[in-house]
């Protein structure tokens, strides 16, 4: 069982020393599952990189689940919040149970909300996490008494402990929201050349990806590509990007958890935090193309500023059936909903595509192990052990979490 060393700092947070050898070590050794060092914060079991400067550094980037979880519960007593644990039936790969975590500050029963929320593409968590326990840390601003705030901090806790972007159903959480009343996507354009390159039987190899990758973006174009790589699938179980075949039971119990605490609610303000796509360190703030040219867009754009990106118009995305956004809308068709994907760049489509592919071949058809090679480049794809990187996301983190209050919060 893990054991973790209290902080005596009112906000739960460990102290300095402990802080910067834990944070080295998920700065230059991700780790993934229980291990040493996450057993021994607060004690002398630590290994750090050379070359690796603590001056700047962030208490806030936890390279395991189970830590970053302490210390978000401890974060949210310490600020006088309500801790709401959504149990689930998948198991880390020790057999440590998960949950989807929701810190609760403000009116039970709000008429205006904001969510931030993190992890939903699971190994994409510690971006969303990170910001959310530096707020915790900095302290949260006091509500009006028909409001509140609401952390939900890893919305996919399976994908995060096993090195996966996929739940233990192999199903991509941020396309599987959709109604159930709704059909199955038809067929993606290209599906048999993009079914081939990016889901072959085997355990990973070198198999010329780079180039045959290379060929269909010169035949199809890149954005049209990516479109139809990531845009969700369900014809392939064991392939990337499945939409899967029902609701999953972590959507399907947060999806309940909001309908019951947010049944008065008019205003809701969500942020949800992804890493992957777009530049090296800069973010931009994705949403629905539905509501472009509508009153709330405009709104977004004045809070928000420039960063503020339509997906039918934006080169850094693609669009996806079953998106979180689309549950708010459906299940709160009264309230005003201003939804954004704060979407962190990192390293180039192709890199990241490859990533995903090698790690999911390892998953079905590897050992399957919690740790390998593939894990950690995928991590590194999607929270790179750059400094700056991690200080950049930390600083707009906190910059558009603290937009997304005013207009939450607005009279």
């Amino acid at each position: 069982m893990l054991e973790v060393t209290a902080s005596k700092k009112s906000d739960g947070i460990p102290p300095p020393a402990a802080r910067a050898h834990v944070r080295a070590t998920a700065l230059t050794e991700p780790v993934w599952g229980p291990s040493e060092t996450a057993r021994s914060i607060g004690g002398s079991l630590f290994k750090t990189g050379s070359n690796f400067q603590v001056a700047d550094a962030d208490p806030c980037f936890w390279s395991e689940y189970l830590v970053a979880r302490h210390y978000f519960h401890m974060a949210v007593a310490a600020r006088g919040g309500q801790l709401e644990v959504l149990k689930l039936g998948a198991k880390g790969p020790n057999g440590e149970p998960l949950s989807i975590d929701i810190g609760w500050f403000g009116a039970k029963y709000p008429k205006r909300v904001l969510v931030h929320s993190s992890g939903l593409h699971g190994v994409e968590a510690y971006a969303g996490s990170a910001i959310q326990l530096q707020w915790l840390r900095e302290g949260l601003p006091s509500t009006p008494a028909d409001s509140a705030i609401a952390l939900v901090h890893i919305l996919n806790p399976y994908g995060m402990t096993w090195g996966r972007r996929f739940n233990e159903n192999n199903v991509d959480l941020n396309r599987n929201f959709r109604d159930l009343n709704d059909r199955l996507p038809d067929e993606p354009a290209h599906w048999a050349e993009v079914n081939a390159l990016l889901n072959p039987p085997s355990s990973p190899n070198v198999d010329g990806f780079y180039l045959r990758a290379a060929l269909l973006v010169l035949r199809y174009g890149l954005p049209s590509l990516m479109q139809a790589v990531a845009g969700g699938q369900s014809l392939n179980e064991r392939g990337l990007f499945f939409i899967g075949r029902a609701l999953e039971e972590g959507p399907a119990k947060f999806q309940e958890f909001l309908k019951r605490r947010l049944a008065d609610v008019e205003r809701i303000v969500a942020i949800d935090v992804h890493t992957g796509l777009g530049h090296f360190g800069a973010d931009r703030l994705l949403v629905d193309s539905r509501i472009e040219g509508k009153d709330i867009l405009r709104t977004m754009h004045e809070v928000f500023g420039t960063r503020i990106r339509g997906l039918s118009h934006n080169q850094i995305a693609y669009s996806a059936k079953g998106a979180q956004e689309e549950m708010y809308l459906r299940s709160f068709p009264h309230a005003k909903v201003y939804f954004a994907t704060q979407e962190f760049g990192t390293y180039h489509p192709l890199r990241v595509v490859e990533a995903l592919r090698a790690e999911n071949r390892f998953h079905h058809y590897g050992r399957g192990a919690a740790r390998h090679p593939a894990k950690t480049r995928l991590l590194e794809m999607f929270c790179p052990r750059d400094l700056k990187w991690r200080l950049r996301v930390l600083k707009r983190g906190e910059e558009v979490i603290r937009q997304a209050c005013e207009l939450a919060f607005r009279d």
